[in-house]
């Protein structure tokens, strides 16, 4: 024994000494081995497309006769592919719809158009949304009715005896203060007064400018303007009737204000129109 502990360490087998304290097993991350499932994104969850016209009244909130040909028309552009409509493609909706169609259909109908939700459009009888009214299936028509007196605007309650507000006097806008008297003729072209679209009203208020020096409008301007010639088209409406005066190349947008102009094709059409 004594020789055995005497004896010099064997290079190939070292000296036995303390034992390192045992490491516990390497336990590999549990989120390497299983990861965790993070819960998905709404996008995976796409809103399922309107089943047909019943189910966009339900969705919009819909109560009046104009609100639910509103929220039609909605359906026709936004689910069946419509770039227009006409009055025949909502009465077909109410019928798919099992609605009654309203007995003053027409009447109804104007009340859409005359509140800013409806516009008419480049063809006779033909008809396209604003960009407000565009997603009412979405996003209902609570942004849309008009807030005072918690009357819907299409409910026409001025109309029914209500007291009319006072109108509020508009100064006039700079490009316009110098001017002594607002013409309601144009060379060649028919006057204000006869033009039966609210589109075709606002180019020709464009080509008055233009005559006046004035090359662009902003929509306050061509409100107020519009306004003076008798028949005023809301700043509300000034987008939605530049859309359909744009696609036939009739107006533009200036680059810098974004006020509109007309274009020579634009004073081309004015110059067609007949009574």
């Amino acid at each position: 024994m004594i020789s055995i502990l005497q004896a010099s360490p064997d290079p190939t087998h070292p000296a036995s000494g303390p034992e390192r304290p045992a490491l516990p097993p390497a336990v590999a991350p549990e989120a390497e081995e299983t990861p965790v499932e993070v819960p998905e994104r709404d996008e995976s969850h796409p809103r399922q497309s309107v089943e047909g016209p019943r189910q966009a009244l339900e969705l919009s909130g819909a109560r009046t006769n104009p609100e639910k040909m509103t929220a039609f028309a909605s359906y026709l552009l936004q689910e069946e592919g419509h770039e227009t409509f006409t009055q025949s493609d909502a009465r077909r909706l109410f019928q798919r719809a099992r609605e009654r169609i309203p007995t003053h259909f027409t009447r109804d109908f104007d009340r859409a158009v005359q509140v800013g939700w409806i516009h008419e459009g480049e063809v006779k009888g033909e008809f396209y949304l604003s960009q407000a009214a565009q997603n009412v299936i979405d996003n209902g028509f609570d942004g849309l009715r008009l807030k005072r007196g918690g009357k819907p605007a299409s409910a026409g309650s001025a109309s029914r005896g209500g007291a009319r507000r006072k109108p509020r006097a508009v100064p006039a806008p700079e490009a316009f203060v110098g001017l002594d008297h607002i013409p309601t003729t144009l060379d060649e072209v028919i006057p204000y007064h006869r033009i039966k679209l609210k589109r075709d009203k606002l180019l020709w208020a464009l080509k008055l400018a233009k005559v006046l020096g004035i090359e662009a409008l902003q929509n306050t301007e061509a409100a107020w303007l519009t306004d003076k010639l008798g028949d005023a088209i809301p700043t509300r409406d000034m987008n939605g009737h530049f859309t359909g005066l744009r696609r036939q190349g009739f107006a533009n947008r200036s680059m810098g204000d974004n006020a509109i102009r007309i274009t020579e094709a634009g004073e081309e059409y004015l110059g067609s129109l007949s009574a």
